[in-house]
């Protein structure tokens, strides 16, 4: 059994769709050796959210803007990220992971590439329960004493040592090995995630229609229960989605 431990930077998660511009990831053996570790730095194709750049921000990206401008678009690194993250007789880790598996999902639709299908396993779900506390991964690593010694936090590659250092600690106290203690945790799986983000961005399809029928003088009508219907472009609405962020967003690059 070998351990994958990742972790996502976006550009920006205007309407809740982040768009990725590095994975960073380390992958082990069971005794936390690490077999190999990268980060992977994507263009964007998207403006950056300037706050990522501010001295001041509590997740300033690790790299300059120019650095990730540079690099080449999310399709060309898809065949790796997907070898990593389906991977037979791997575990998938991450901390707080929701957002990053739709993101992930997000950038295949984008780019009309075939969802990665996956499951990866939430850490901060058993490190709460085990040390009966709440935090951001930074809190986690200051409570367990993880060194941090040459790193930063908001650095894909970075964080994934967090986290597998944050699980290594744990193993070690609970005195349990990760697959053992993952068994009271239900994996995430990235299908399903998907499904769940189609059926969101259906629910804002269906407001913003019934917005446009009021404009005519037709009652608003709020849909309570939904199912998506076989026609819905999930694809289109979400290059509309993001064509609409990109054209309300100030992008500070130049």
């Amino acid at each position: 059994m070998t351990y994958l431990f990742f972790d996502i930077e976006s550009a920006n998660s205007l309407g809740g769709f982040g768009k990725i511009c590095s994975f960073g990831y380390i992958l082990c053996n069971s005794n936390f050796s690490e077999i190999q570790s990268g980060d992977i730095l994507i263009n964007p194709d998207c403006p950056f959210d300037p706050y990522l750049f501010r001295h001041n921000s509590r997740c300033r990206l690790s790299y300059r803007r120019e650095e990730y401008r540079r690099q080449q678009k999310f399709p060309q690194y898809y065949s790796k990220i997907k070898s990593l993250l389906s991977a037979s007789n791997t575990l998938v880790v991450g901390f707080g992971i929701e957002s990053d598996i739709v993101t992930i999902m997000n950038e295949c639709i984008r780019y009309n590439l075939e969802p990665i299908p996956f499951d990866c396993y939430n850490l901060h779900s058993p490190l709460t329960s085990f040390y009966e506390t709440q935090g951001r991964l930074e809190n986690f690593v200051e409570k367990l004493d993880v060194s941090s010694i040459g790193l930063e936090f908001h650095d894909s590659k970075a964080d994934a040592i967090f986290t597998m250092r944050c699980a290594q600690k744990l193993c070690l106290d609970a005195q349990k090995s990760l697959e053992d203690i993952f068994t009271a945790f239900p994996p995430i799986n990235s299908l399903d995630t998907h499904k769940a983000r189609i059926k969101k961005l259906f629910q804002t399809w269906l407001l913003r229609s019934e917005a446009k029928k009021a404009k005519y003088g037709k009652p608003l009508r709020t849909p309570k229960k939904v199912s998506v219907p076989d026609w819905f472009d999930y694809r289109r609405e979400l290059l509309a989605e993001l064509s609409w962020q990109e054209e309300n967003a100030k992008d500070t690059d130049k």
